[in-house]
Parts: C-alpha cells; sequence; structure tokens
C-alpha cells in the first residue's frame, strides 16, 4: 500500500525568505517538512512547529506539495535531480530567475508528470505572511485554484497573473528589476543632491510622498495611452520634458558631477524631440523601444 503522505508541504530552501514562507504556513495551520544545505537552518524552524528533513528527497516524499525557495533556478534543478517526485505532486516554485528559467522548470515538470506553479514574491521576509503581501503565481488556473489558500497562507494579497509559467517571472523582471529598481535609484541620486545643498533628506522625503499620487496618476495615464494608441497632451510634452530635462541634469551634474539617473533620462527624452515626437505626450517615448522591436522582429525574418 503507498504511503500517505504526512505533511502539507514540504519546504526546500530555508534562507531568509524560505524560512519566513515556513513560519507563515505554520502559522496558519498546514504541516512543513523542511530541507536546506545547511541543517541548521531548516533545524530552526523546528521551535516553530516544523520538521526537518536530513534529505530533499525525504522532504518531498513526505509532503502532498513542495515549495521551492533557493538561491537560483539552477539550484533548484539540481536539488530536483535529487528527488524522486511522485506522480501527480505539485511544485510550487518562488526562486527568483528570469522567464526562460520558469519556462524551463515547467518542461521538465510535464516530463515528470507534476504539477507547476511559479511564483514571484514582491515582499521582504519581514513581510511574508501579512495580508497586503502580494506573491504573483502563473500556470495552470486548475493548479492555482486548487492551491490558493496555501499560497494566500504566504501572502495575503496573492493572485494568479497569468496562465503562463513564466508571467511572474516576465512581471518581476518589469516591476522589480525595472520600475522599482530604477526609482529607489533615481531616489538614492535625488538624495545624494539635495544633501550636497544643504537641505534635509527628509523634506526630499515628503516632496517624494506628495508625489506618489502624481506618479499613480501618470501610470494610469500612460496605459491608457498604451492600449488607445493616443498620446496627445494638453499638460507637459516632450518638448517641455526636454528643456526641464536638460535643466536639471546640468545643474545636478554641475553640483555633484556624475548623475546617471538624470543624465540617462534627459538623453531619453532628447532621443523623442529627434524622433519628431516633441508635441506628444511623455508616454509617446514608447515608440521608440516600438519602433525598434519592430526592427529587430523584421532582421530576424531576414
Amino acid at each position: 500500500m503507498e504511503q500517505q503522505p504526512k505533511f502539507d508541504v514540504a519546504l526546500l530552501g530555508c534562507g531568509n525568505m524560505g524560512a519566513a514562507l515556513g513560519r507563515a504556513l505554520l502559522a496558519a495551520g498546514y504541516s512543513v517538512t523542511a530541507w536546506n544545505r545547511s541543517p541548521e537552518k531548516s533545524r530552526a524552524l523546528e521551535s516553530f512547529g516544523a520538521r526537518s528533513a536530513d534529505t530533499a528527497g525525504q522532504a518531498v516524499g513526505s509532503a502532498r506539495a513542495t515549495i521551492t525557495c533557493l538561491h537560483s533556478y539552477d539550484d533548484v534543478e539540481k536539488v530536483l535531480e535529487t528527488v524522486d517526485m511522485p506522480d501527480g505532486h505539485t511544485l510550487i516554485n518562488v526562486t527568483t530567475g528570469a522567464p526562460r528559467d520558469a519556462d524551463r522548470l515547467q518542461q521538465w515538470a510535464e516530463t515528470q508528470r507534476v504539477q507547476y506553479l511559479d511564483g514571484a514574491i514582491l515582499a521582504f521576509p519581514e513581510q511574508i505572511g501579512t495580508p497586503t503581501c502580494q506573491i504573483l503565481v502563473a500556470g495552470s488556473l486548475d493548479i492555482w485554484e486548487s492551491h490558493r489558500e496555501l499560497v494566500l497562507a504566504m501572502g495575503g494579497a496573492s493572485r494568479h497573473v497569468s496562465g503562463n509559467a513564466n508571467g511572474a517571472n516576465v512581471l518581476d523582471l518589469a516591476g522589480v528589476g525595472a520600475f522599482y529598481g530604477v526609482s529607489i535609484l533615481g531616489f538614492i541620486e535625488a538624495a545624494r543632491y539635495v544633501t550636497a545643498c544643504g537641505v534635509p533628506v527628509d523634506e526630499l522625503m515628503l516632496v517624494a510622498r506628495q508625489l506618489d499620487e502624481i506618479l499613480h496618476t501618470a501610470q494610469q495615464q500612460c496605459v491608457e495611452s498604451l492600449t488607445t494608441g493616443d498620446f496627445s497632451t494638453d499638460q507637459a510634452t516632450i518638448d517641455v520634458y526636454h528643456s526641464g530635462s536638460v535643466a536639471f541634469r546640468d545643474t545636478m551634474t554641475d553640483r555633484v558631477g556624475s548623475a546617471p539617473m538624470v543624465e540617462a533620462a534627459a538623453g531619453l527624452v532628447a532621443r523623442g524631440v529627434d524622433a519628431g515626437l516633441g508635441k506628444q505626450s511623455l508616454y509617446a517615448l514608447f515608440k521608440l523601444y516600438a519602433n525598434r522591436d519592430a526592427n529587430e522582429d523584421v532582421a530576424q525574418a531576414k
């Protein structure tokens, strides 16, 4: 007779993020068996109610579903090579990676007859398990529906974003890698400038808070423009942004030297002017990339 799983979840990877996931699951009433390359990290979860496994295979074999949270997809794949995963087992991978990594792991799961969901965590470890914590999940909608409550236990605002396994990583790369990453680097550059000018950096924070709502509105307008293809505006045009960005760039570099974020922004807006987009809204800069992508597609077709 086939042995029934003893645990709800096998957790592979108990670093800062993995341990936070484990604690959240335990707090929500799930039974967890944990494994980590450094055994002391999985054993640290025992005081919260987890059972530490000696091997990854032992953890997976005794659980209904597996959550992997390791350093890279390469690490996930190396660990999974040591595991005999039961047919129909569910693998939920929340390791950070690229869309092609998720595609590759999805293909592996299909050959192994394993149910697969790929996730991206939009939170720091301290936020795991809270109502506002969001884990983006991609893959089969049916698999998501049957494991929704498990994922929500780790992040109360988690949601399914795509039927393609790579969808969560696409949004993670765009949202964190591009939008958040560039935003926080821009804030650091701004803080460097105001500090050099003798203005308290706390005042910059208050200005940034005021701009948050304006930025939110701008994002909505950008999406509408990209959806409709209408880049007309009766507000600030690219020509206006160009004048301002040149002034900002020159003033900042005169004061603090290199200012790569402001310099990059000024260069991009200048490209928009050179491309004849000066009378349109700032969102028309998207056309610079769209034209490039189209040219690349044509070149590849040839």
